[in-house]
């Protein structure tokens, strides 16, 4: 620890630093799911394993900040409800492709992913603003009260439902993959150059 500097800053910055990161990488899948990107079995699940555990950590810490217990139940409703909905309804939205190499593309559902950035850097933004270095010292807790409290409620909300959006698109995509693998559906062949124009 740095001289001069309060308990918990140094580790404080650190763990910004990682969630600036983390922030950064879901943009950029943002940006290859809206371009285009190859299907992985592996990278679908440690992506929405990740997204989920940040939504899950992030409604947790709000319990401990003062949020009632109470709120879980509709996030879970919300949670539920969103995944359903994103599920039946996201597969209009997603496409996908083979190249002339027998790669696999897909791309859609660029909303959804927007949804949860929007709820994740929210519900940042307000330990940030209203928590500070202390948000990490789990030793001396900060118990939010008016404004920041129902601020970190509709944040959790919205984190809440980009979450279950995400669930429900990634379990569609995995079964369009597999109805693809069986031959029951059939995907486009498409030259790298016309993937590029997609």
């Amino acid at each position: 620890m740095s001289a001069g500097l309060p308990y918990g800053f140094d580790a404080y910055y650190a763990v910004i630093a990682i969630f600036v990161l983390a922030v950064l990488r879901i943009s950029w899948r943002t940006l290859a799911n809206y371009r285009g990107t190859t299907f992985s079995m592996a990278r679908t699940l440690v992506y929405a394993g990740i997204y989920v555990t940040l939504g899950v950590a992030f409604s947790a810490l709000s319990f401990v900040e003062g949020v009632s217990y109470l709120m879980a139940v509709p996030e879970i409703a919300i949670l539920a409800a969103a995944a359903y909905a994103s599920y039946k309804y996201s597969d209009g939205r997603i496409s996908f492709w083979k190249t002339d190499e027998g790669s696999l593309f897909f791309r859609g559902g660029i909303g959804i992913y927007l949804i949860y950035l929007a709820g994740f850097l929210t519900r940042l933004a307000i330990d940030v603003a209203f928590v500070g270095p202390s948000m990490f010292d789990f030793t001396s807790i900060i118990q939010l009260s008016g404004a920041a409290l129902y601020s970190s409620m509709a944040s959790d909300l919205l984190l809440t439902l980009g979450v279950g959006l995400l669930i429900g698109r990634n379990i569609r995509v995995t079964k369009r993959y597999h109805l693809i693998q069986k031959g029951i559906e059939l995907a486009p062949s498409l030259s790298p150059r016309r993937i590029g124009a997609r």
